[in-house]
């Protein structure tokens, strides 16, 4: 069973329900067990591929900007479990795994020069890093694009907003904990 470590998992499944991606990526930094990435492939319709982004390997960072640095539980057991359950959705092309940091994919992987209409936020959860994953979204993204962040109140989502607003992103929606932003140049 496919299981994620967040809530209002119906708020990702109405904001990705018949989202036509018009043949680009969709992706989500943190997969963890995969729930929000099943959510989202089964849910969206016409895009490339879906990618996640996630190291796993019980790695030791900041999580939050108010804590110092702590070691989650993504285990290689449990990177290993999500693949096998992903296994109809990798053998029909429609995931995509890269095993590494969110700074890693924006640098060195083989998506960096991709567009993206789909993107979920469930990395790293410190402004700093929201912001740095945003921009270079924003600066990849389709003509119509949504992005949702997960845990919004735990970091300054106000000022990821007016960051975005430069980009033409403009809040859709928002939950007690998932906000979903759009960008339409259609």
């Amino acid at each position: 069973m496919i299981r994620g470590d967040s809530s209002e998992y119906e708020l990702l499944e109405k904001w990705s329900k018949g989202f036509d991606c018009q043949g680009y990526k969709s992706c989500e930094i943190g997969v963890r067990e995969g729930l929000g990435s099943k959510i989202i492939m089964d849910n969206i319709i016409n895009n490339f591929i879906h990618v996640g982004v996630d190291p796993y390997g019980n790695l030791n960072y900041q999580h939050y900007d108010n804590t110092g640095s702590y070691t989650c539980d993504y285990t290689d057991e449990m990177r290993d479990t999500m693949l096998e359950d992903f296994k109809p959705y990798r053998n029909a092309g429609k995931f995509s795994l890269s095993i590494e940091t969110d700074v890693e994919f924006m640098n060195t992987s083989k998506h960096k020069d991709s567009k993206f209409a789909f993107i979920h936020l469930d990395g790293p959860h410190m402004t700093k890093d929201v912001i740095t994953e945003s921009v270079w979204f924003a600066n990849r993204s389709a003509p119509i694009t949504r992005i949702i962040y997960d845990d919004y109140p735990k970091y300054d989502m106000p000022l990821i907003e007016k960051v975005m607003e430069k980009y033409g992103f403009k809040v859709l929606e928002k939950g007690k904990n998932k906000i979903c932003l759009e960008k339409n140049e259609s």
